[in-house]
């Protein structure tokens, strides 16, 4: 009898934590399935990605610097997935995935630090495009609703391996207006100011990069953007 009575307590006991671990559980599944298909929106709104091949942008960047922000123009080429060159002044970095190198004006090459590789592939990875054609490589939740510069947006949380962004898109145009990420322990704020059609693609042609206490970063224009081009030496 004494054991009936303790299998009765000990499923009295357990009954609360169960219910509460599976009322997490149908959160979790929901927030999932609300946020993949938001994600799906996102993408409709931006267009056709999947033919998306490569990219190459002209424009100008605005960075600070110790005496001042100062303005140059750059190229940036893209070939999904992994590769990216960026030139501008004398200077051009190339990434091929896990290896980068710069390459001089006289057309040596010296191989770059590991932590640049993975800063500038890191801002390949969130490259709209990229993310747009790697759905199944994320996991994707619905976190809620926020306003960002006066608009209505959802709020999405999206994880692969370790690293994770938040993405807030828009509810009414279904295009992201902001997205939010750590490098290293800094937060870091990209607001998207502009889209701009070309071929059938929205894509961001005006961007500005902060950190928490609203410090520039970066800020980047551009004037021309071109899909699916040969790029030589990719």
């Amino acid at each position: 009898m004494k054991f009936i009575k303790l299998i009765c307590i000990l499923f009295l006991i357990s009954v609360p934590l169960f219910s509460e671990e599976f009322e997490g559980y149908k959160l979790g599944e929901k927030q999932q399935f609300e946020g993949n298909k938001i994600f799906d929106e996102m993408v409709k709104s931006i267009g056709n990605v999947d033919q998306i091949k490569t990219i190459r942008t002209i424009g100008t960047a605005r960075q600070p610097m110790e005496l001042g922000t100062i303005s140059f123009p750059v190229l940036v080429e893209v070939k999904f997935p992994g590769k990216l060159r960026i030139k501008f002044e004398d200077k051009e970095f190339i990434i091929d995935n896990d290896s980068g190198w710069l390459k001089y004006p006289k057309g040596y090459y010296e191989n770059l630090p590991e932590k640049y590789i993975n800063t500038i592939s890191g801002n390949l990875n969130r490259n709209l495009i990229q993310i747009a054609q790697s759905k199944t490589d994320f996991e994707i939740k619905l976190l809620g609703e926020k306003t960002v510069l006066e608009r209505e947006c959802y709020e999405l949380e999206l994880m692969r391996d370790d690293s994770v962004f938040n993405l807030f898109v828009d509810i009414k145009k279904k295009l992201p207006v902001q997205m939010t990420y750590l490098i290293d322990t800094k937060q870091i704020i990209r607001t998207y100011l502009e889209y701009k059609v070309v071929n059938g693609i929205s894509y961001p042609i005006h961007t500005i990069s902060t950190d928490i206490d609203d410090n520039l970063i970066s800020e980047i224009v551009i004037e021309t953007v071109e899909f699916n081009i040969k790029i030589e030496g990719f």
